[in-house]
């Protein structure tokens, strides 16, 4: 599930980190996947997906916003985030759905063939 709100307001912080230039690592880690063919969007995606583990590590920690973290993940895009994000996707496309199989009641005739009900038989 997308929350696509949200989604433009962690872009738009992207975009305003290679704007301002700040972290200087952000614009590196752009251009480093620019040059590995990497579309504009998906980049920034990554990017915003490594910027929300960093809001998240200061929201529920007692820490604070350590931007050689920070930095440290983003060069390792994009092995750390196909590993991480894409393992995922691919996980929920394998669910099959459950199928209930009929159960035998007591008044059924039995299944191994005696001719007897169920209950009298093998239940």
């Amino acid at each position: 599930m997308v929350n696509y709100k949200l989604k433009a307001q962690l872009l738009e912080v992207v975009d305003n980190q290679l704007n301002a230039n700040n972290p200087k690592c952000t614009k590196r880690t752009l251009n480093r996947l620019l040059d590995l063919g990497y579309s504009m969007e998906d980049l920034k995606v990554m990017i915003a997906a490594v910027l929300v583990e960093e809001i998240h590590q200061v929201a529920t920690s007692e820490e604070y916003y350590n931007e050689k973290r920070y930095c440290k993940k983003l060069s390792k895009l994009p092995e750390y985030y196909e590993r991480k994000y894409l393992d995922l996707e691919s996980d929920e496309t394998e669910q099959v759905p459950v199928v209930n199989e009929r159960k035998i009641g007591r008044n059924d005739p039995c299944f191994c063939g005696s001719g007897k009900k169920y209950k009298k038989c093998c239940g």
